[in-house]
């Protein structure tokens, strides 16, 4: 299995768990994954982690190193699954979270996970759906693990995805 990885798995280890001056390997095998094909994230993972950050953030500074090896163009199927995705949304939810939703990169990352057979990772956790009883529409902000379940795309958080890929780090 290949995966597709959130804005939030990067930015959440860089601020905490995983930051660059205590656990330097967990940066050393996302490069080594991505040399061998078994994670990227399409580019509007990108356009997040760079602007949202300084421009001298050692977290946009890596992403700028490794823009080419971790970050896809969005390609044509993607953009068939970002619009299979968009409709699914607009079915389901209410307008105004469906457009945020489809406004950021989180509806990226599900389309291109979704056009190549990926499994998202993500930090986001499933919430219980409930629908507006005047509408007939899903309540609340769109998750990506929510999404991801009624498009049949498997979704996984950070420590699966390294248990899965047996991500051990020298300290």
């Amino acid at each position: 299995m290949r995966f597709c990885l959130d804005t939030d798995v990067f930015i959440q280890a860089h601020r905490s768990y995983y930051a660059f001056d205590i656990v330097p390997g967990f940066w050393d095998a996302l490069i080594e994954w991505a040399k061998i094909g078994l994670i990227c994230s399409p580019i509007p993972i990108y356009d997040e982690l760079v602007p949202k950050v300084s421009p001298y953030d050692s977290l946009a500074l890596w992403s700028k190193d490794n823009k080419a090896l971790l970050f896809s163009d969005v390609d044509e199927d993607t953009v068939k699954s970002y619009s299979e995705i968009a409709n699914t949304a607009v079915q389901l939810y209410e307008p105004q979270h469906y457009q945020l939703f489809l406004d950021v990169a989180d509806s990226w990352v599900v389309a291109y996970a979704h056009a190549k057979n990926l499994a998202v990772v993500t930090m986001e956790s499933k919430k219980n759906e409930e629908t507006n009883p005047s509408g007939g529409k899903v309540r609340g902000r769109i998750k990506i693990p929510n999404i991801c379940e009624h498009l049949d795309v498997r979704c996984i958080n950070t420590y699966s995805f390294l248990r899965e890929l047996g991500g051990k780090f020298k300290w």
